[in-house]
């Protein structure tokens, strides 16, 4: 989602503002205890529930991670805690824009609850289901690689395409393709990039895996024909054990997006839902697809595990929009 300068301004306004009821609440009840009491801006306290709060969505940190993550949430809080302040100073909150906003900001909120608390009911995976996932997904676990990459984006148009193909199918060598493309006249860009198998899409991840280093594919995109070279690799195995975490994770998304799907289309079925205006023509058969569910339920990839430190890439170029290794696995 975009904003302009003065819809942002207009955001952090508005969750100032939101706070600021929250706020006044805490004011008319009684004092709270100084062992909650974490900072004090211009009289207002800000409480060690507020940064836990914060703290519990950044997922699991070490130690010195937390140490360091928990002032800087505190940090946030005190700009946000000032930024109220001048809010309410200003009279924003009898603005019409920001209590629009401020109302907006509950519904979302509030489906935003209603879905988590419902996801909390996704069953988790039995182990004969992180057995066979296990298995079956060898280039992810048992012979997982990082690979280091190669990438000529060439741009092609349709009629050409076939040729272009053709051509470069003969040609293992990547000095020779590189050579072809400029003899020929074709534009291209150069990526460089070192992936770990989980990062790479699931169809070019079968591909490569049965390459050596220093072999070539072809992976033809609408308007680019991407010539990806395995310029080196190694190995790096994932246990059953360590796996059975990222598994378990895999599934258990798959099982809240699921649950909140059937959850939507149950609320659909049953609601009394009248379109007009500009979207008189729409009917309750669009909502069947609904996307409200995504922010709630994410799309991680299937094994969310970092690579070992990348070897350092001179010259690299950034990748472009085009790039076939850039997309990441979302889901097998």
């Amino acid at each position: 989602m975009r904003y302009t300068n003065g819809g942002l301004v207009l955001l952090l306004v508005c969750s100032a503002v939101v706070l600021a009821s929250c706020g006044k609440k805490d004011q008319s009840s009684s004092k709270k205890p100084d062992s909650q009491v974490v900072a004090i801006v211009n009289g207002d306290e800000i409480t060690i529930h507020q940064v836990n709060n914060q703290m519990a969505q950044m997922g699991q940190l070490d130690k010195s991670q937390a140490k360091l993550a928990s002032k800087q949430v505190l940090a946030a809080l005190v700009e946000q805690q000032l930024l109220k302040q001048q809010a309410l100073n200003a009279k924003l909150d009898i603005d019409p824009r920001v209590q629009q906003a401020i109302e907006s900001s509950k519904d979302q909120f509030l489906a935003q609850a209603y879905l988590e608390q419902l996801m909390q009911k996704a069953p988790k995976p039995s182990s004969s289901e992180i057995d066979a996932f296990y298995k079956e997904h060898p280039e992810l676990f048992e012979n997982r690689r990082i690979y280091r990459l190669q990438e000529l984006v060439v741009d092609v148009s349709k009629d050409k395409s076939a040729e272009a193909e053709t051509n470069l199918k003969e040609l293992k060598d990547i000095n020779q393709i590189v050579k072809w493309i400029k003899d020929n006249n074709y534009v291209f860009t150069v990526n460089s990039n070192v992936k770990a198998a989980e990062q790479l899409p699931t169809t070019l991840l079968k591909k490569l895996q049965v390459l050596k280093d220093g072999e070539v594919l072809q992976v033809p995109t609408g308007n680019t024909l991407n010539v990806i070279q395995i310029a080196a690799s190694q190995t790096s195995p994932i246990t059953r054990t360590k796996a059975t975490p990222i598994i378990e994770q895999y599934f258990l998304n798959l099982n809240k997006k699921s649950l909140a799907k059937k959850e939507m289309l149950a609320l659909n079925e049953k609601a009394k839902i009248e379109f007009s205006g500009a979207f008189a023509d729409m009917k309750k058969s669009d909502l069947e697809k609904p996307d409200s569910t995504k922010e709630a339920v994410g799309s991680q990839p299937v094994a969310e595990v970092k690579a070992e430190a990348k070897p350092s890439q001179k010259n690299a170029k950034p990748d472009t929009g085009s790039s076939a290794i850039d997309k990441g696995l979302s889901g097998l």
